[in-house]
């Protein structure tokens, strides 16, 4: 009899399974476990004394094994995982992330190897996300590179472009910008292939402008800028609009024009004010109110940090009172009160687990800068030094530089752009 493969293997690990055996169960002495998957993976034609000995061992026949799956049969089983999916979507949407995680798990295993390629992709992709939500960055990460060697990742730009872009993101705020630029370039390739209007050519766009100016990448990101804003006019109004015109405005500030920066961060406030991103809504408030506090007027700015007290006491998270700490520290500043700078500056809590360790570096220059205004001058190189270190241990070895050129001038050289300011989306 001859054995087809993926069928006899498909089988093969069906009924192991419903045996409650492993892999060394069914190798016995005479195979290895390793075989036994190469076979249920469909990468290995087992010789009929080997497919008898399996056989044999799950109490069938190679027959049985071999049988041809009928339409029907696999209509059921995608039928059956479908709303497995389904079910996990709907604990998403009640916030049951662990029953969610549960379910998506067990739709990923009984997909793999039963030729369900689609519904396998769409319960990794949702696994990944879930993986997100609970704030577990190693297995998210995993996750996502198993999702990028994917066969079908790799067929269809679109999946692969929306991968790319996740690790790209996950791996800035994880402060290997780096590895995320890298990936942001793959998505930008990619993306080129697809049509325009797509908005994952945005958003591989928006990903690639946002890591070059944290890297220090400043004349590439002025020169993405155009082209971004330019993609995403047609689009929609929403957080994809609004996250580009804030990428812009990252690029137009760097590049010496504060006033245009400013007009593209009020743009994208107002795109994104009607949407459900309240952490996306919140990090563009303060990205605002850090800018205007360094570049705007006196009044604009003052209206802008009274909106972000207001937004803090409806958000008491350890990382939000920390934001608003490090704002009150550079109004304070800006005013000229040493004195009001140190007090809030004591308040700013380097281990809030919501800091990224691009923003830990950040945070933590503006408390050395409000200990120099206060005249603690050890306190404040000692600040200088551990946001310099803090910036090269994420790749952000410009700002690093700029760092310790503001701790050995003693205050900040020139006139030019502030790029501890810029907060990107």
């Amino acid at each position: 009899m001859t054995i087809e493969q993926p069928a006899f293997g498909k089988r093969v690990r069906e009924a192991r399974r419903a045996q409650g055996l492993s892999q060394g169960d069914l190798a016995g002495d005479d195979l290895s476990p390793s075989y036994v998957s190469l076979v249920e993976n469909g990468r290995r034609i087992p010789g009929a004394k080997i497919a008898r000995s399996i056989a044999e061992r799950l109490g069938t026949t190679v027959e049985a094994l071999s049988a041809t799956e009928q339409p029907a049969d696999r209509l059921a089983q995608r039928l059956g995982l479908v709303g497995q999916l389904v079910a996990a979507r709907a604990s998403q949407l009640a916030g049951d992330w662990s029953a969610a995680l549960r379910q998506l798990e067990s739709v990923v295993e009984q997909a793999d190897g039963a030729d369900q390629d689609e519904v396998r992709w769409e319960a990794r992709w949702e696994l990944a996300t879930v993986l997100g939500r609970l704030d577990d960055p190693a297995r998210h990460e995993a996750a996502l590179r198993r999702l990028l060697d994917d066969p079908l990742t790799r067929s269809a730009p679109v999946l692969h472009a929306r991968v790319a872009i996740e690790l790209a993101q996950l791996l800035r705020a994880a402060g290997r910008l780096s590895d995320g630029v890298r990936f942001a370039e793959e998505a930008v390739r990619v993306t080129g292939e697809l049509e325009p209007g797509r908005p994952e050519r945005a958003q591989a766009q928006v990903a690639l402008l946002s890591a070059s100016v944290d890297s220090g990448e400043w004349s590439r990101a002025e020169e993405l800028a155009a082209p971004l804003r330019a993609e995403v006019a047609p689009l929609p109004a929403g957080e994809l609009r609004a996250s580009a015109l804030w990428a812009a405005a990252g690029a137009q500030y760097l590049a010496g024009h504060p006033d245009r920066a400013l007009a593209l961060l009020a743009q994208a406030d107002e795109l994104i004010a009607e949407t459900d991103g309240v952490r996306l809504r919140l990090r563009l408030a303060r990205s605002r109110t850090l800018l205007a506090l360094t570049a705007g007027p006196e009044d604009a700015a003052d209206a802008l940090m009274e909106r972000a007290r207001q937004a803090a006491s409806l958000v008491a998270t350890p990382g939000a009172r920390s934001w608003l700490a490090v704002l009150e520290t550079a109004a304070a500043l800006r005013h000229g009160d040493p004195a009001a700078a140190a007090g809030h500056a004591a308040a700013i809590d380097l281990e809030a687990g919501e800091l990224s360790p691009l923003d830990r570096a950040r945070c933590t220059l503006y408390r050395a800068r409000a200990h120099r205004a206060a005249g603690a001058a050890a306190a404040a190189e000692d600040g200088f030094k551990a946001a310099a270190a803090g910036y090269e241990k994420a790749g952000a070895f410009r700002l690093a530089l700029e760092t310790w050129r503001e701790l050995s001038a003693g205050e900040r050289a020139g006139e030019g752009p502030d790029p501890h300011a810029v907060i990107m989306p």
